[in-house]
């Protein structure tokens, strides 16, 4: 993503492990025990990835080949089990996050490839036009707790026109996002999705269709298509 700030180094690592059940694979997710908004496993991550698992345990080939990119990925969390369920998939960030991005694909290459899935880290500046991932097609897009940052918002919305209008295929956009109770953190919502409403269809998913265990009020579901 474009804004997100990272002070991600090599040491002071620690896993969490995150189970796909029904596969009966655990990702190891490396982590910072201090660090920034890139560096730790957010909730809405996980809502959305095991809003996935959910999925594909409705409908077994639900992710199964199809192309998926990931926006402001973090540590992986999302990508990586989508990746797990079969999807080949591009997880993106700034550059000075992809190392530990890497880190967490390489740990968990083996029990990606033994599902049939595929996975890999790039670059991807939000609002940046020349970036050649922008002209590639993919079958579904997600992102979780992006919307953080004012700065970054109408670079985010850009880039998603931008994937959703170059593209002779139209992705289907997942997104996650913890509604924060600070009045900053809800001006730059209310921002974003008017934005998204502006352009997009918004289906929000109710909780009763999340995964039993994943899932909050604090945390929206949205299912998103180009108007």
């Amino acid at each position: 993503m474009s804004h997100r700030r990272s002070s991600c180094q090599a040491n002071d690592l620690f896993p969490r492990e995150i189970d796909i059940e029904i596969c009966l694979k655990t990702l190891k997710i490396f982590q910072k025990i201090e660090g920034d908004v890139n560096c730790v496993v957010w909730d809405a991550s996980l809502v959305l990835a095991k809003y996935l698992e959910t999925m594909c345990q409705n409908k077994p080939d639900f992710l199964s080949g199809l192309k998926v990119l990931e926006l402001g990925s973090g540590l992986g969390v999302v990508g990586l089990t989508a990746a797990t369920l079969g999807a080949q998939v591009t997880l993106t960030d700034l550059p000075e996050a992809l190392p530990l991005l890497r880190l967490n694909i390489n740990e968990n290459k083996s029990k990606i490839c033994s599902m049939g899935g595929y996975a890999v880290a790039e670059s991807l500046v939000w609002g940046d036009s020349s970036s050649e991932i922008l002209k590639e097609e993919f079958n579904m897009i997600v992102m979780a707790d992006c919307v953080y940052y004012e700065e970054a918002v109408d670079s985010l919305i850009y880039t998603l026109l931008c994937l959703i209008n170059t593209l002779a295929k139209k992705p289907t956009i997942y997104l996650t996002q913890e509604l924060r109770d600070t009045e900053m953190q809800k001006k730059i919502w209310d921002k974003f999705y008017m934005l998204l409403i502006d352009n997009f269809h918004v289906e929000k998913i109710p909780e009763e269709q999340q995964h039993v265990n994943y899932r909050s009020s604090d945390i929206v579901l949205l299912k998103l298509n180009k108007k």
